[in-house]
């Protein structure tokens, strides 16, 4: 069965491009030309990964990423033609799992969706529960609770925390949680791992991680 893939992006030429090359790799493609659609398909469509432009009629890009965080954690790449360093932290923040700038290399692209996908499909054949003081993970049930609240995670914070709690006592480079949890060849990139990093500590409301410069 094909992987589904909803598109939002306002722009019908990029998402017509953006379709077709995903139609001819095998994925089942669906497009939403605005913010508003797009939450609504994302809830009816479930989709396994979505490609989110920033610049959206009706509802923003990043108000479309809280939103559909609300309800699912399946990965999420924006896509924007914007640079910016913050705008970049700000959005993986906010749960993003990958940002690529415009114009961007369509392989590249599908490269990306691909590794999100296999690691997110690999959730599935984990069973562990683990525990630290009133802090639970079940990995199976891709799940957090703090004092039997969930704790929203996006993917990369979920498995950020979950490699933290499997190895409580190992002391990971930046190098090693990145191309574990990324899965991509590492590049001096401090705010990629930090920002996701500060999330955990923020939505968990607990000092769980400790750094050792």
């Amino acid at each position: 069965m094909n992987n589904k893939v909803l598109v939002i992006e306002d722009s019908q030429e990029i998402a017509e491009v953006i379709s077709i090359y995903l139609t001819q790799n095998h994925y089942e493609v669906s497009v939403a030309k605005d913010g508003l659609h797009g939450v609504m398909i994302a809830r009816a469509n479930k989709p396994d990964i979505i490609l989110l432009d920033i610049m959206l009629p009706y509802k923003s890009g990043d108000e479309v990423l809280k939103e559909i965080r609300s309800f699912t954690d399946i990965p999420i790449i924006m896509i924007s033609a914007k640079e910016s360093i913050q705008v970049k932290v700000d959005l993986l923040k906010s749960g993003a799992d990958d940002y690529m700038v415009k114009p961007f290399d369509l392989s590249e692209l599908v490269a990306r969706m691909e590794g999100h996908l296999k690691r997110y499909g690999s959730h599935s054949i984990v069973g562990d529960k683990l525990c630290y003081k009133n802090l639970e993970l079940d990995y199976n049930e891709r799940s957090v609770g703090v004092d039997g609240e969930d704790v929203k995670l996006s993917l990369k914070e979920f498995e950020l925390l979950y490699l933290f709690l499997k190895f409580p006592k190992k002391v990971f480079t930046k190098k090693n949680l990145y191309e574990t949890v990324w899965g991509e060849i590492y590049a001096y990139d401090n705010d990629t791992i930090n920002t996701h990093i500060s999330n955990i500590r923020k939505k968990v409301k607990m000092d769980i991680i400790q750094t050792v410069w």
